[in-house]
């Protein structure tokens, strides 16, 4: 007979495919799969993250059961590890990260308390675009049926994460005018928050207003949830 465990896993999708089936939101499908991979993997925390055009940082984009100051971070790929896994594209499965030699590694795995972690690749069609990442507080080495659930779950997410992108029916940046169209096409060609400074001769802190302020009309919370609503085109 099935075990708990699978009926769980098998009730969880079948949810999930309701929710794909329904046109659900892109951040309400990651929401569900995150948490979906907390519980179904035992974890105390859950974690999606993609990577940026520039392919130098990844996005914490999803989250459940970690603070809240977490999500919107980014993390540069050559100096985490979830950057480790979008390099190798293979998983990492670390029992204690505190015992990590790295110490930028173990330091950032303190500050969000942070030990035992699993985390598994979202694959492209031309590699890795993000991970999901399972992690517990105290050492945890993820098994190998613990694995297998992140994987397919991190299968559903690059999927939907690729449909959301493809998504894009209405002109870009349309309703946008002035400075916020400016600094709206610099973020969509992936440009820091200095290189927008530059080019539109404002200050690093005014063009932050702006981009919260666009975050705000495009009812998002991420920079990439903000570039994504720019390209399909935000309400006027």
């Amino acid at each position: 007979s099935p075990r708990p465990a699978d009926l769980g896993l098998a009730t969880f999708l079948h949810r999930l495919l309701e929710e794909t089936s329904a046109h659900a939101g892109l951040d309400r499908l990651l929401a569900s799969i995150v948490q979906g991979a907390a519980h179904l993997s035992g974890a105390r925390m859950a974690v999606i993250s993609l990577l940026g055009e520039d392919r130098r940082e990844l996005e914490v984009v999803s989250v459940y059961g970690a603070p809240g100051a977490i999500h919107g971070t980014r993390l540069p790929v050559a100096a985490s590890l979830s950057g480790t896994v979008i390099a190798s594209g293979r998983t990492l499965r670390c029992a204690d990260t505190w015992r990590l030699r790295d110490s930028a590694r173990a330091a950032f795995a303190r500050r969000n308390e942070v030990r035992g972690l699993c985390v598994v690749p979202l694959r492209g069609p031309e590699g890795p675009i993000g991970t999901l990442a399972a992690a517990k507080s105290a050492p945890w080495q993820c098994t190998v049926d613990q694995e297998i659930v992140l994987k397919l779950l991190a299968h559903v997410a690059s999927v939907a994460v690729q449909l959301g992108r493809h998504r894009a029916p209405a002109p870009p940046l349309q309703g946008l005018a002035g400075k916020e169209r400016a600094i709206a096409r610099l973020l969509i060609a992936d440009k820091t928050h200095k290189e927008i400074a530059a080019a539109t001769g404002l200050s690093a802190r005014t063009v932050g207003h702006y981009i919260e302020r666009l975050k705000l009309r495009c009812g998002v919370s991420t920079m990439h949830g903000l570039v994504g609503s720019l390209l399909r085109g935000p309400a006027g």
